[in-house]
């Protein structure tokens, strides 16, 4: 007989995770070291669980960043500092499946990586 799985209570970690990033990241004044901790959590359950590698790296270029500079740098959304810019990729990771926020995630990853983006092709008017 097959084994089932029960996936709830791992997607709960995840999810308490990211809502403990959330609150810390909603602070005024956040802790740094402790976002930090929280990232490192929040690999290791991506890594464990969901096997998705690419988010495995990208989470851990999060955290270095923050170590490195004391503050979110990969500054994807226009017109927002790095820590609104932190919350929205915890925001895209909460909901990875998605096929919208994979392709943002993958935009993300490519700024992480120091990958321009392809110029869109503009269509010529006659």
């Amino acid at each position: 007989m097959a084994k089932k799985y029960n996936f709830v209570p791992q997607i709960k970690n995840m999810k308490q995770i990211i809502e403990k990033i959330k609150a810390e990241l909603g602070q005024d004044g956040f802790d740094t070291a402790k976002v930090i901790s929280l990232l490192k959590e929040l690999r290791e359950y991506f890594k464990q669980n969901l096997k998705e590698p690419g988010y495995v790296r990208m989470i851990r270029l999060a955290y270095e960043n923050l170590e490195e500079n004391d503050d979110y740098t990969f500054l994807y959304l226009e017109d927002a500092d790095g820590k609104e810019n932190l919350s929205y990729l915890v925001d895209l990771l909460a909901d990875h499946g998605n096929k919208y926020n994979r392709e943002e995630l993958q935009d993300i990853r490519n700024l992480m990586e120091g990958i321009e983006p392809e110029p869109e092709d503009e269509e010529i008017e006659d």
